[in-house]
């Protein structure tokens, strides 16, 4: 039951996001919707924005399943799903005053996976932890300034050829950047 409720009032703050602005949603919105008091909201959860990271953190994890073989665009395009399935909501949110919640999910979940990546292609390669958190930070920080800039002009519907341009983009240099740092140690 438990599980059912909290997933209730996901579903029902998701599909209020597909119509309206967060800015707009209230607490109260949510418990009329889904038929609850506003003490069961707060057993789950402590504001609207704690749904909303509970949202991303959840459909993340769904769809992110890294195998040893996948590619980094295999990747990517498995965890930018989730942007690409909530485009109205993603949208609402970064339209609005809370910009800083889509912003913190696409750094946290772009530096996690380019991570993985440099970590993976830094085998066998003598680098310190600063080279490789620079590498992991170098393409972080461009991929998610594409990707918000994708967003703030309507997410169209080019995400595809994004998604590859960038990974591509990845995997070209990736190793030029590993050379790099190592000859400079």
């Amino acid at each position: 039951m438990a599980k059912f409720t909290k997933k209730a009032i996901m579903d029902c703050f998701l599909n209020m996001l597909k119509h309206k602005n967060i800015d707009r949603i209230t607490v109260t919105d949510i418990c009329e919707q889904c038929g609850i008091n506003r003490n069961t909201f707060y057993y789950y959860f402590s504001d609207i924005y704690d749904v909303l990271d509970s949202i991303l953190v959840e459909e993340t994890e769904r769809n992110i399943d890294i195998t040893e073989d996948a590619t980094f665009y295999e990747t990517y395009s498995k965890a930018a799903s989730v942007i690409i399935e909530y485009r109205a909501a993603v949208i609402h949110v970064y339209n609005s005053r809370n910009r800083d919640i889509i912003e913190k999910y696409l750094h946290n979940t772009t530096e996690y996976l380019v991570g993985l990546f440099v970590k993976r292609y830094c085998k066998g390669h003598k680098l310190t932890e600063d080279d490789r958190e620079y590498i992991t930070c170098f393409y972080s920080y461009s991929i998610v300034g594409i990707v918000s800039r994708w967003i703030g002009e309507g997410m169209p519907p080019y995400d595809k050829d994004l998604i590859k341009r960038f990974s591509e983009s990845f995997d070209a240099t990736i190793d030029t950047m590993i050379n790099l740092c190592e000859t400079n140690n």
